[in-house]
Parts: C-alpha cells; sequence; structure tokens
C-alpha cells in the first residue's frame, strides 16, 4: 500500500483546483532557487555560509537558552504532536515575558555574532563557524525526527549523526557545504514538484530527493576541483 505524503492535498483538491496556476510563480522561484542549491551552491558559497551561519547562530543560540532557562518547558514541548508550534508560542505567547525577551536577544546576538565570525578568515573562527553548523544540523535533524522516531531513540540516532556531522564539518567545511547545499537543494525541488503536482506517494519524493542530491554532489565537487587546481595553476 503506497505512503500518502500529502493526503491533506488530496482531501482538498476540490477546493483548490486552481492551485497549481495560482502558485505557479511561487513554484517556479522556488524550482530555480532548488536547482542552483543543488547544483551550483558552490559558486555562491561566499553569501551562503554567512547567511548559513545566521541561521546556525540563532538556532543553537534558542536551543541554548529553552535548556537553560526552561528546562521543562522544552521537554514538555518536545513530547508534543507538534515541537515546533509548541515551542513558538511559549516563546511568543507565553506568559513569562522575561524569558522571552531573552530569548528573542540570543537569537539577534547568536546570528549576528555568527555572521561577524563567517565574514573573518582564520583557522579558530572557520572551526567555530563549523561547529555551528553541525550542532545546529543536528537540532534539525533531530526535530525532523520526532515525527518518525519516539524521543530516546532520536536522542540516540541525532548524537550519532551529530557526531559524523561534526567531523565532517571540521575536516573540510567546503565540501560539507556543497554537500548539504545539494541535500537542501534536491529536497526543495522534489517537495515543490511533489506539492504542485499532487504527487502524493512517499517513495517518489524520496526517489528524487536521493538521484537530485547525488547528482548535485557530483556536480558541486566537480566543479570545487576545476576551481582548486585552476587556483593552483595561478599560483605556480
Amino acid at each position: 500500500m503506497a505512503v500518502s505524503f500529502f493526503s491533506p492535498l488530496k482531501r482538498n483538491r476540490l477546493m483548490h483546483t486552481n492551485l497549481p496556476t495560482l502558485g505557479a510563480p511561487i513554484m517556479i522561484v522556488g524550482l530555480l532557487a532548488g536547482f542552483f542549491l543543488c547544483f551550483y551552491g558552490n559558486v555562491a558559497r561566499k553569501y551562503l555560509v554567512p547567511l548559513r551561519s545566521v541561521l546556525s547562530g540563532a538556532m543553537v543560540s534558542l536551543a541554548l537558552a529553552f535548556l537553560i532557562m526552561q528546562p521543562e518547558t522544552l521537554i514538555a514541548s518536545l513530547a508534543s504532536k507538534n515541537t515546533i508550534k509548541a515551542l513558538l508560542d511559549h516563546l511568543i505567547k507565553g506568559d513569562d515575558y522575561l524569558f522571552s525577551s531573552i530569548a528573542l536577544a540570543s537569537i539577534a546576538i547568536g546570528g549576528l555574532l555568527l555572521f561577524a565570525l563567517s565574514r573573518k578568515s582564520g583557522l579558530v573562527t572557520g572551526k567555530v563557524v563549523a561547529l555551528f553548523a553541525a550542532v545546529s544540523m543536528a537540532l534539525f535533524i533531530f526535530i525532523l525526527l520526532l515525527e518518525f522516531l519516539p524521543l530516546t531513540p532520536n536522542l540516540l540516532v541525532s548524537g550519532i549523526l551529530l557526531i559524523l556531522i561534526l567531523i565532517f564539518c571540521m575536516r573540510d567545511f567546503a565540501s560539507y557545504m556543497a554537500f548539504e547545499n545539494s541535500v537542501a537543494g534536491a529536497l526543495l525541488i522534489s517537495y515543490l514538484l511533489a506539492r504542485f503536482w499532487y504527487l502524493e506517494d512517499l517513495w517518489i519524493f524520496l526517489a528524487w530527493a536521493l538521484i537530485l542530491s547525488i547528482l548535485g554532489i557530483l556536480s558541486q565537487i566537480r566543479s570545487m576541483k576545476k576551481h582548486t587546481a585552476k587556483r593552483e595553476g595561478a599560483d605556480v
């Protein structure tokens, strides 16, 4: 029996029969962004790394604020059916205004600090940016897996992935960014195509994402090797 990936769409299809037409500009822009990330993200690494650093700093800072100041709320939100909504409700609509203010300030400060570090060259600053990138990706995977795994196995899986991602980032951050951009672009393309063409089988989405990810990674690695060879030839 096929897995329904976008079942809500199927139920509301009669109410949104003109969705592909109305959403065509959004789909085109999203597909262009997805293909660029997937195959040419390395070209814009100068701009993507600072942007990624802002997201990393904000995400890790917010997680630390919850972990230090509201551990009970954090655990309760992780156990809820919609973790992101539960966390946002407590952050924005909660009665603890002091925590909300500190958490929002930590998001801004963390994002700005990582952005500033990403704009500087140096071994130490590069390692700090790579560390935050790895931790933020592990947090993202952890939240994503909450839909499929109980909390304890999810922590174990996410912890193992954190170690692997951290090793990858510390050894070759440029290659990691190429890998991440390819996967992110492939997921975006696959989601948009499935979303706007009402392709509800999960295996179709995963097949597209896997194929595009592999092609994107190979393309970006090849581009990086050409760039490195050209730079070494210019130095000689």
